[in-house]
């Protein structure tokens, strides 16, 4: 809606510009409902899909090893918190039945730089940096803005 602006005797009328006109190219006057705003934008049209289909097509292998990394990377980052807190109690005999479950399957990633990273004032940090290593790979690939998740969603 177009309209003039009443102004002093000494200037002329300005013109001013109904933002909804421009915008949405809505006649003057008429009335509009965010429903029918929001609803335009679905299309019954299936060639707007092809595109999402195609993807899933060509890079089907990307959705399988989500959903293996997914588990896998929060199971060892549960583990490696697991024996963070294990450590915290020396005389815990690491052989004995509920420890062994987190114990055994850990040991030979721990074995990897414990020669490399030495222990800190006598603590063995190695399942500190082991899960920081597992938590940084789970949202680098996996995350909110993941490569993983950017690929299974916009096909980047």
């Amino acid at each position: 809606m177009i309209s003039n602006i009443p102004m002093s005797s000494s200037t002329t009328s300005l013109r001013a510009i109904d933002p909804v006109n421009v915008f949405g190219g809505i006649p003057n006057g008429a009335p509009v409902h965010a429903s029918s705003i929001f609803d335009s934008s679905l299309s019954n049209d299936p060639s707007i899909y092809a595109t999402s289909t195609l993807i899933s097509e060509t890079e089907a292998w990307v959705a399988p090893v989500a959903a293996v990394l997914d588990p896998t990377l929060n199971l060892l980052s549960f583990a490696m918190l697991c024996r963070v807190v294990i450590s915290w109690y020396p005389s815990t005999n690491v052989n004995e039945f509920p420890f062994n479950i987190v114990t055994w399957p850990t040991e030979p990633l721990l074995k990897t730089i414990r020669g490399v990273i030495p222990p800190a004032f006598g603590v063995d940090i190695t399942p500190i940096v082991w899960l920081g290593l597992f938590t940084f790979l789970h949202e680098i690939l996996l995350g909110q803005q993941g490569l993983f998740t950017m690929k299974i969603k916009y096909g980047i």
